[in-house]
């Protein structure tokens, strides 16, 4: 059985673009990649807030299943201008994660589909034992 996670804050974005914010299938729950986008539609200027915003919007889209950041099993980061940024990425990154970490894979990449973006961050988390 699968099942949409779609917080009311991202209801529009998910009719708009046709894709389902997190989506729960088996014992986990596989999210769409996460901008740096603020839920207003604002793109912060600076890295490291949108990198701070793409991980509260991912602890939002976990949030409307139970979980939390701590349930991440598989993070993928894609990156504009990867080794200038990689310093302020991880300082969010180390704040937000705990052991055990996630699997974690980051690509640097030439565009994304928001001008002005500088990260997309995909996510596969664990659902939690009821």
């Amino acid at each position: 059985m699968t099942r949409a996670l779609i917080p009311d804050s991202l209801a529009a974005v998910e009719a708009d673009w046709r894709f389902s914010p997190g989506l729960i299938s088996g014992g986990h729950v596989f999210l769409t990649g996460i901008t740096g986008q603020k839920i207003t539609g604002e793109i912060p200027d600076s890295p490291e807030e949108q990198y701070e915003t793409a991980f509260d919007n991912i602890a939002l889209i976990l949030a409307e299943g139970g979980m939390t950041l701590a349930d991440m099993v598989d993070v993928t980061t894609y990156h504009m201008d990867l080794q200038k940024h990689l310093p302020a990425f991880r300082k969010v990154w180390n704040a937000r994660v705990s052991r055990p970490y996630p699997a974690w894979t980051a690509v640097g990449v030439t565009e994304f589909i928001i001008p002005g973006n500088y990260i997309e961050v995909k996510v596969v988390a664990r659902l939690p034992k009821v």
